[in-house]
């Protein structure tokens, strides 16, 4: 009785802290849901169960366990609370659904199901964290600016002085170099919130090991990216209108580019879609939002003031010095 009573207020504690997390760390809905399901299927076990008598089995005074010292923890952050938390879960969860097949006092199936989605919850979690991303200042490196003898230094100055997300974009070249590239970028991006993603090619993304892959309207379903590069891949989708911006994030987007801004020397081309869309955007999204096309150390802060959580930027950063222009972007704010 001892060793269900201790799983039982274990399990308890872990779900209503993951509970707490959920709700006020991560602020995330789908998590919060599952576990207040987990928490009520829970709830009808514990009713199944002689609790006067298992409470009387108690004997916390005599517990090893009582003591300030037993099983002390450094700090942790919240990410590493919750694995150690859910972690926690998983395990009393086994044991009381072990306990209850043996000594046939309630529906061990229903723990089971607790057991299940647990791990369905660890796997949301660790998709969430990896995930985890910044696109304040989104460098792109085209193929226009790229140069395998420089390449490993313009690496080395973009994560040292601000860049939060890299993107390799390579239209013209052989598939091998374009590998090439991007193998090369992986491996000397040693900073884990440096995010990499590859333009376009999923398949380069995916074989690369690069962290995601964006999408113009034209490619790739998000859908299909999706099933090949994996849930734990950082999607983007281009965007120029509202209705493409809602319909990327109900496909599961992670973020979404709104351009082009002003007009950009890389892409003269680009559709103009203007700061009042990106404004709008901003407003009925609820993912990150990517502004791109001609922006510099003189428009940034107007793209951020119309919402967008940060900017893609080209031409501006390898045209001139790029330590000193990424420097001048880290000092400007909202």
């Amino acid at each position: 009785m001892r060793i269900l009573d201790v799983n039982l207020n274990r399990l308890t504690e872990s779900l209503k802290l993951t509970e707490d997390i959920a709700r006020f760390s991560l602020e995330n809905k789908e998590i919060l849901k599952d576990i207040r399901k987990i928490r009520k299927i829970f709830l009808r076990v514990k009713k199944q169960l002689p609790v006067s008598a298992i409470i009387s089995s108690r004997q916390s005074r005599k517990d090893p366990g009582r003591h300030p010292e037993f099983d002390l923890q450094k700090k942790r952050s919240d990410k590493e609370i919750l694995y150690a938390t859910i972690t926690r879960a998983k395990e009393s969860a086994r044991t009381i659904e072990e306990i209850l097949k043996l000594e046939k006092l309630a529906p061990a199936n229903l723990m089971k199901e607790i057991r299940f989605s647990l791990y369905d919850i660890e796997k949301h979690i660790i998709k969430l964290f990896h995930k985890e991303f910044n696109p304040r200042i989104y460098a792109i490196l085209d193929e226009t600016y790229i140069s395998f003898r420089n390449l490993k230094r313009t690496i080395k100055t973009l994560i040292n002085n601000g860049t939060t997300m890299i993107q390799l974009r390579i239209c013209s070249l052989p598939d091998r170099t374009f590998f090439k590239y991007a193998r090369f970028i992986r491996k000397n991006i040693d900073k884990k919130k440096v995010k990499f993603i590859i333009n376009n090619r999923v398949d380069i993304a995916h074989a690369s090991g690069a962290d995601g892959v964006h999408l113009g309207q034209d490619d790739l379903p998000l859908s299909k990216a999706r099933t090949i590069i994996g849930d734990t891949a950082i999607i983007g989708v281009s965007t120029h209108n509202l209705k493409e911006a809602i319909n990327a994030q109900k496909a599961g987007a992670d973020y979404i580019g709104v351009g082009a801004i002003f007009k950009t020397q890389t892409k003269p081309s680009a559709r103009h879609t203007g700061l009042n869309t990106l404004r709008e955007i901003c407003k009925k999204v609820n993912i990150p939002v990517v502004a791109i096309g001609g922006i510099n150390a003189q428009n940034y802060g107007r793209i951020l003031r119309a919402g967008a959580s940060g900017a893609a930027l080209c031409s501006y950063l390898f045209k001139g010095n790029l330590r000193n222009n990424l420097h001048t972007l880290t000092l400007i704010r909202k």
